[in-house]
């Protein structure tokens, strides 16, 4: 079945939330992160039968130019007839149009629909990453000492995680969007104040959320000593005010797996996984 693909325009934000509500239920994001959707690199593609949507996908263009598709919902009574692969295809004609190097995504190991749709358009496993959450934020996880932590500049960001690439398995996750580790990155995150270091311990974290701000804080990487990291994690995170952190690493990372597993995050039940185009 044949649906129109249309470009969202910010007045469509009511139609586009109403998919994902009727896709996702409760688990859903779009309307916080409907202003960052327009005012950063990439385009929300629409599909429509008649004057009804009824499917999305966003793809976004992350700072070293890669796409990254994400927001991808279509109806449940419109599913299997052609509109996500419509979708994929225009997403996959503006990473061109972006000049994009590669295409990206994850999804869960359980959705089957979501992985075989991704590769019917070319992208393959890329790799396999574990989520951890941490909702106590009092009690035994408060920290005790107070941290050193500073801003890092863009030189001393690239300095400290750059080397980091392997054990993170080439990707930092913010807001489950999945980042490769390389300089554009990295200056990007230092850039909006998501880099911070500690000279007496030489640990370094990357912190913040790329939406959603008031959702959680999320930690895309650590180094050096991981339980100054997290303490400084947990300090930031009472001072914002959010209820929660969490951390989506790459499953071979066993060292910060078992650092984030002793300060109480708890693993999430479903393994996730990202697939790539590189073009």
């Amino acid at each position: 079945m044949a649906f129109t693909i249309k470009l969202a325009e910010y007045s469509d934000m009511e139609q586009a939330v109403k998919v994902e509500v009727g896709t996702m239920g409760d688990y859903t994001y779009l309307q916080s992160a409907w202003h960052y959707y327009h005012t950063t690199p990439g385009k929300l593609v629409c599909a429509l039968d008649g004057d009804y949507m009824l499917g999305i996908g966003r793809l976004s263009v992350l700072p070293d130019g890669s796409g990254w598709l994400e927001c991808l919902r279509v109806l449940p009574q419109y599913q299997g007839q052609g509109a996500g692969k419509q979708i994929y295809s225009e997403c996959l004609r503006l990473a061109e149009q972006y000049h994009c190097p590669s295409i990206a995504m994850y999804t869960s190991t359980q959705n089957r629909r979501s992985s075989g749709l991704a590769e019917r358009f070319g992208l393959t496993l890329k790799g396999s990453h574990r989520g951890y959450v941490l909702n106590d934020l009092k009690g035994e996880t408060f920290a005790k000492e107070p941290s050193a932590f500073v801003p890092a500049n863009w030189q001393m960001a690239c300095r400290l995680l750059l080397p980091l690439k392997e054990q993170y398995a080439d990707y930092f996750s913010l807001n489950r969007t999945f980042y490769h580790v390389n300089r554009p990155n990295i200056q990007h995150f230092a850039a909006r104040g998501f880099v911070f270091w500690e000279e007496k311990s030489g640990s370094v974290v990357v912190c913040g959320a790329r939406f959603c701000h008031e959702a959680g804080l999320h930690i895309a990487a650590m180094g050096g000593d991981y339980n100054r990291c997290i303490d400084f994690a947990i300090n930031l995170a009472r001072a914002l005010g959010v209820p929660k952190i969490t951390c989506t690493i790459c499953s071979s990372n066993s060292q910060v797996q078992r650092a984030l597993r002793q300060r109480g995050f708890a693993a999430e039940k479903a393994e996730l996984i990202t697939k790539e185009l590189v073009f």
